[in-house]
This record gives structure tokens, sequence and C-alpha cells, in this order.
């Protein structure tokens, strides 16, 4: 039952439910209709004018009533063009019936001024009409009749100023008379335009024959010549059965016929008012039935509409909350608890009821409520496995039962992604520290092998040396390359063993502030003798000012040279090497720039890993062990600083060392203490 009354309800809504207006139509419409709508409704205009001017009662000012006005009106609305050419339109058809009915120059003069003047001031007040119908709305319908008001009042003052002038008229009383006419035929006519217009016709056509028929009927008896009782509200039920049951147009169509009917039988003789008596006149009195009317129907209308476009708002979030809840991929339930305690859910999507499940539900719920708390969250682990999140809210309600609201969230997956991650990041904890061992034992390994290593090649380099003193010219070449290949094994054996010191868990260096430069350019010194040797140039940069760091000098010795040796090598013939100081507040850099080949972007990440050489043929000619560059970024790295590759503006490559700034107050080298 419920859902065929909600059904009706709805054929009815849509019989008001339009975003749009006549208006709106007419604007769309192909161009011949347009013009055919504003040809018509001129010529209606002209029309009507003629008509109302020759039903005017004999000694009358003014017409009974005036729908020429509202039909201008109309025309203004509906006119594409500029608004200049329907003033100048509804000038020419206001002086044009008037002439024609026989009426002197001056007054067409005068009907041309106001009827343009209440044009005017009905659109001003109105204002632009946009996509929407504007007596949808109260707001809408209120500025609608005031707009009217103001026209048919301009028309009031300014007929009844013309009609002083001209015969000498009653002000007062020929205000009296137009007001109501023109007033009533815009509130009548013009909404034709401006109320909703939904696309179709009704479907109950039976029952709005039988109602047009009535209200025809009973038109023609309020306002028949035979009889002149105050029946006139007979006409109110009629006219409400339209304004609720039919499309807006329907009434309001309607209202256009009675106004039309009961001016004209009202100028006839018939109806109730058109037997003058000492009080108001006739004209006065059929007008002011035409406006109560018209504005009750109007506002009845404008309530449907309104009450219409409520419900479907309303039909409208309840469906997409509907949507929402029944289609949730998140279960949600809710749960009524009764004055007994009891539990008892009262709606539940089909995903909540795939979760919920007695032996953990009610025992949920029953702590839940022992608890006395609003808001609860907790995680339920199903027999299959799975497990939810739970959230609830209880929703407390003075005259009703209290309301559980619960939301169930599947975090099966979450757990066990969970889970995996835990038990990954225990493997890579593992991994990483077997790595370590690992390389603790490499360490210790070729320290152990390096230190076993020392003596033998001392005892080489010994006795190889003792032979040379007493050797013949060819027994000394074998010596000669003894000791070379015994130094160069010494040489590497040492790197070795100073390797393992720094790698060392608690390496001991006795630390102190250094002057960087000096220790520059000492290493460059030292140097100098196989740059020479190699036809390579070194030089020097370095600042005025102190470039003071912490740590040990021989430590600084070493690196310098490393790096001072390493750019020698690696330079060819004719080349340059460039060794600058510089840095700022908190840093100092000691840069070593070359001409040489450079260092690739392969190779780059690699310079400074053990054992590693190139394998650019040209850079495998160099003699070396790929322990130096290894070194020198682990003394680096105890000295808390850093060791990059750039490319060089000498065309080669670039090793820049970035140390912190000595500090003020630590002391020098010479008060320096060895680490305990």
């Amino acid at each position: 039952m419920n859902s065929v009354r909600q059904r009706d309800q709805l054929h009815h809504d849509a019989a008001v439910l339009s975003v749009v207006s006549l208006i709106q139509r007419l604007r769309d419409a192909p161009r011949p209709v347009y013009l055919g709508v504003i040809i018509g409704l001129a010529t209606v205009t002209f029309a009507l004018g003629l008509a109302a001017l020759y039903l005017t009662p004999a000694g009358g000012t003014a017409a009974i009533w005036w729908p020429a006005a509202g039909t201008s009106a109309l025309l203004a609305l509906l006119y594409r063009g500029p608004r200049w050419q329907v003033f100048v339109l509804v000038a020419i058809v206001a002086a044009g019936s008037n002439l024609f009915i026989g009426r002197p120059p001056v007054f067409a003069l005068w009907a041309m001024i106001i009827l343009v003047a209440e044009l005017l001031v009905f659109l001003l007040v109105l204002g632009p009409q946009g996509r929407g119908a504007l007596l949808s709305t109260t707001l809408g319908l209120l500025r609608f009749i005031a707009a009217s008001i103001a026209a048919a009042t301009t028309v009031g003052l300014i007929g009844a100023a013309s009609f002083v002038l001209l015969v000498g008229a009653d002000p007062l009383l020929t205000f009296a008379s137009l007001v109501p006419s023109h007033l009533s035929a815009l509130l009548l006519i013009v909404p034709l335009v401006l109320v909703p217009m939904p696309r179709g016709l009704s479907k109950q056509r039976v029952e709005l024959v039988i109602q047009a028929a009535l209200t025809g009927t009973v038109t023609l008896l309020v306002f028949a010549p035979f009889q002149s009782e105050a029946i006139g509200a007979l006409l109110f039920p009629f006219f409400g059965w339209a304004a609720v049951r039919f499309p807006p147009i329907v009434a309001t169509a309607e209202l256009v016929v009675l106004g039309a009917v009961g001016s004209v039988l009202t100028v006839l003789g018939g109806g109730p008012y058109a037997h003058e008596g000492p009080g108001l006149p006739a004209a006065l009195l059929v007008q002011v039935y035409l406006l109560s009317i018209a504005i009750t129907i109007q506002f009845i209308i404008t309530v449907r509409s309104e009450r219409a476009e409520l419900r479907a708002e309303n039909l409208r979030r309840a469906s997409l909350l509907r949507g929402g809840f029944v289609g949730s991929q998140l279960g949600s339930t809710f749960a009524r608890v009764l004055p007994s305690g009891d539990v008892r859910i009262v709606k539940a999507n089909a995903m909540a009821e795939s979760f919920i499940d007695p032996t953990w539900f009610d025992p949920f719920v029953a702590a839940w409520l022992e608890s006395g708390t609003d808001d609860v969250s907790t995680e339920v682990l199903l027999d299959d496995g799975r497990t939810l999140q739970v959230y609830g809210r209880r929703l407390p309600a003075e005259d009703s039962d209290d309301v559980l609201g619960i939301q169930l969230v599947d975090i099966s997956d979450f757990v066990a992604a969970q889970t995996a991650m835990a038990h990954a990041v225990e493997r890579e904890r593992r991994v990483a520290d077997e790595l370590r061992a690992l390389a603790q034992q490499k360490d210790d390994f070729v320290s152990s092998v390096s230190h076993e290593l020392r003596t033998p090649i001392t005892s080489i380099v010994g006795f190889a040396e003792e032979l040379d003193e007493t050797a013949t010219a060819r027994q000394k070449e074998f010596t000669t390359i003894i000791l070379r290949n015994a130094n160069r094994l010494g040489a590497m054996v040492e790197e070795l063993l100073e390797l393992g010191r720094m790698t060392a868990r608690n390496p001991a260096h006795e630390r102190g502030t250094i002057e960087l430069s000096t220790i520059a350019a000492e290493a460059v010194a030292d140097q100098s003798p196989s740059a020479r040797d190699r036809g390579v140039t070194i030089e020097l940069v370095s600042p005025a000012e102190p470039s003071l760091v912490t740590g040990n000098a021989t430590t600084f010795g070493r690196i310098a040279t490393n790096l001072v040796a390493n750019a020698i090598k690696f330079t060819p013939a004719g080349g340059h090497v460039r060794v600058s100081i510089a840095g700022d507040a908190t840093e100092v850099h000691l840069a070593v720039d070359d001409s040489g080949p450079g260092i690739s972007e392969e190779d780059a990440p690699r310079v400074f890993e053990r054992f590693f050489r190139s394998a650019d043929p040209q850079k495998l000619q160099a003699p070396g062990t790929g322990l130096g560059l290894s070194i020198v970024r682990a003394l680096v790295d105890l000295l808390d600083g850093t060791i990059g590759v750039e490319r060089s503006d000498l065309g080669g490559a670039r090793l820049l060392v970035v140390l912190p700034r000595a500090t003020a107050g630590e002391p020098s080298e010479a008060q320096e203490q060895p680490a305990g």
C-alpha cells in the first residue's frame, strides 16, 4: 500500500518538477516557431487592446480589464532581440489599438507612454530570467508580485495624471480603476511563461477533462447574466483541484480564462459584481476577486513545486545513502537496545550479514553494553581465519530505545601483509647479521695473513739487499727485480694492515687541531719529484686564513699523499695536477684535480671499493693494488668527513674531501695525548 501511495506521489510531483519554464523552451525553439509566437502575441495584444477599449463601460475612464498588459509582458519576456525593439513594438501596438478604435492621437500618445513605462518598470523589478522557472519558488513568486504591483502602480499614477489633463477625470477614481485592471492582467497572464513546464501532458486526462468541464460550468454559473448572488467562492475548490493535481500550466490557463470570461460577462451585466450600488464600482470589485483567486492559486502552485523539489532531493539523498549502505564493501549494521536489555538487529547490509555470527557478535555487544562506553573499537578473529576491525557507536535516546551503529571492516589482508612484513624484516636482519659476520671474518683473515706475510717479506728484502752488495752485473739484474717486487708486496701488506686497523671496532687515533694547508704543502713537496719524473706539473692553491681541522697529522698526511699520488699516476706527461684548500665557516674542502682521463660514470660508484681497478686498458697500465682510495675513504670516515668524485675543470677527475672545521678550544697537535 505504501509503495502504491509513494508511486502516486512521485507521479504528481513529476507534473511540477521542471527546472525550465515556457520562456526557456521558446528560447531553444527553431526560428520559424519563435517568429510565429512573437507575431501571434503582437496580434493578440492588438486585438485584446481593441476588445478592452470596446468593452469599456460608457462614461468610464478605463477598461474593466486590460489583458493587453499581460500579453505585452509576455512579448517582452519571450523576445530574443534587443529590449528597445520590444518597447517600440508595444508602443506601436498600443497606439494602433487606440487610433483604430477612434480615439484622438493625443490619447494614443499617452497610451504609448503609459504601456511602455509599465513594461519598463515590470522588467526592471522582475530582473533577468535564467534557466530556472521563476514561479517554482516562493521568493520568485514574491518578486513577480512585487514587479506586477510596481508596474500597475506606475500605470495608475501616469494614467491618472493623463486623464486629468485630457478629460479632467477624478484622479483617485482613475487610479483605482487602472491599477486593479492592469495588476490582475499581469498576475493572471504572465505566469503562463513563468511556471514550471514539464515535458509531456498529464496522464490523468480523464480527470483533467472532468475538472475543466466542471470549472467552466461553475464559472459560467457564477458570472451568468441571470444570477447576481455572491457565489464566487464556489470556484476556489475547482481551481485548488487544478493546482494540486495537474501541471501548473493547467491552473494558470484556467485563471486566464476566468479573467476573460468574468470581465466580459460582468460588462454584459452578469454575475454578482455587475449591478453597481452605492459601494465600490463593478470594475474594481471583479478585479479584486480575480486578484484574490490568482494570488491564492499561484501560492498553492509554488508551495507544491517547492515541496515536490524537496521530496525529490530527499529521495536522491536517500537513494545515495541506500546505495552506499547496501552496496558498500564495508559491513554496516544498526541494532536497537530493547528495554529488556536484549539487542535486535534492525538493518544490516550484505557484507555485514556475511561477517556477523552469534558466537562472537552477542558476547561483543554484551561486553560493550556492560562497559557503559558510547564508542568501541576492537579486532575480532573469525573461525574461518579472517580478522575484523569492529567500530561501534551508541546513540542514546531519551524517548526511545538506544541505537547501536556498528561498522565491520575486513582487515585480513592488512594483518597478513603486516605479518609477512615482520617476517621479512626479521629475515633481513638475520641476513645482515650474517653478512656483517662474514665481512668481519674476511677482515680478520686479511689482517692475519698480512701480518704473517710481513716477516717473510722483510727477510726476502734483507737477503736480497745483502746479495745485491756482492752480486755481479748479471746477478744485480735479478736482485733488483726481487727488491722491486718485494717492496711492492711489502707496501701492499702495510696497506692491508692499515686498512684492518681502520675498520676495527674501536680504532685508536690521536686527535688535535691541524692546519690542513701545511699538510697539503708537505704532500705536494713529497710528490713533486715523482711528478717531475712523469713530466707532470703540480700546484698548490691555499687560502691566506688558517684551515684548521681536527684529527691526526699522520692521518691527514696519508689522505693528502694518497690523493696527490693517485692524481699523478693517472695524469699523462705534460698534464697538470692542482691541490686546493677552501671552505666556509663550518667546513674545510681539500680538492685534488688532474687533467688525466678522468673517472667514468660506470666506475665512479666503485672507485672507493677495496681492490677495485678500472677495466679501461689505459688505466690498467698504471701499477697499483686498488687499495689507495679505499684507505682514503676509511680515513675520511674516521674524521667525520666525506669524499666524492666529480668532473674537474682541468678535464680529468676531481676528488673532493669535505671535513668539519675545527672549533675553538680544541687541543692542538702539540697538546694531544694518545687515546687510551
